[in-house]
């Protein structure tokens, strides 16, 4: 009988992985364990957003933020020129692409810093290329903090700016979700928290996580990942999988 994969991404994020997993006994079923909402007030982005002038550089930590803001520049009408708009960054591919259509978008290099949160590679890429402040961080409500932290202890401005919500399941969605499927595949700590709330020890099923920040988030509480995947895509969390199913 095959595994049962259970998705706590937000619907969609991962749309492809069913066909990813083909080459292994494996159903998908999606249990979002988190959607997004706008933020409570956009007028400090579009306020930073029509006054692009201001800032050297806008970093990108999620391919969430990346599109809010693209979507936020095209609504109200606003023309970025290459002349005058800060220095695009972003985290990886994923959080690059929507970003595209404003400009160059610079990254941190494959594989680049390992042992830290990717957004800590960013804010070190940023700090090696000399990049200028002050930075624009479009973020979410509740996000990490390591990207401003370390660009302020270099003594870079950085204006954070909420451009999305996200918005977490019940503790009963969420157990529901957990005893669904033999692995579980997270994205992020607060999801992880929610999970580990809802299911107690020796229910948990197997645990993939999306990346360091979140692996070492499930260590420290107890819930040692399955597997990491080494990158945020479908690709990243399909060779994750495929590693824990065929170990032999």
């Amino acid at each position: 009988m095959g595994e049962t994969i259970v998705l706590t991404a937000s619907a969609g994020t991962f749309s492809g992985l069913a066909a990813a997993l083909s080459r292994v006994p494996a159903t998908v079923a999606e249990h979002p364990l988190v959607h997004f909402e706008p933020p409570l007030d956009w007028s400090p982005l579009d306020t930073a957003l029509t006054e692009p002038v201001k800032f050297g550089s806008v970093a990108f930590t999620s391919p969430r933020a990346a599109g809010a803001v693209v979507e936020r520049i095209r609504a109200g009408g606003l023309q970025w020129s290459t002349d005058v708009h800060p220095a695009i960054w972003a985290i990886g591919p994923a959080t690059a692409h929507p970003l595209q259509v404003l400009g160059p978008v610079s990254m941190p290099a494959s594989g680049a810093e390992a042992a830290v949160s990717p957004a800590a590679a960013l804010a070190h890429a940023m700090l090696e290329a000399g990049a200028m402040g002050p930075v624009l961080f479009p973020c979410g409500e509740k996000h990490r903090d390591d990207l401003p932290t370390i660009l302020r202890a270099k003594g870079m401005e950085v204006h954070e700016v909420v451009c999305y919500r996200s918005v977490l399941a019940s503790h009963s969605q969420a157990g529901a979700a957990a005893a669904s499927g033999s692995v579980v595949v997270v994205g992020s700590p607060s999801v992880l928290k929610l999970l580990l709330e809802a299911c107690p020890p020796a229910s948990r099923p197997r645990l993939v996580a999306i990346g360091p920040t979140t692996a070492a988030s499930a260590r420290a509480a107890g819930w040692a990942p399955a597997a990491v995947a080494t990158e945020p895509s479908v690709q990243g969390v399909a060779s994750a999988i495929i590693r824990l199913l065929t170990r032999g």
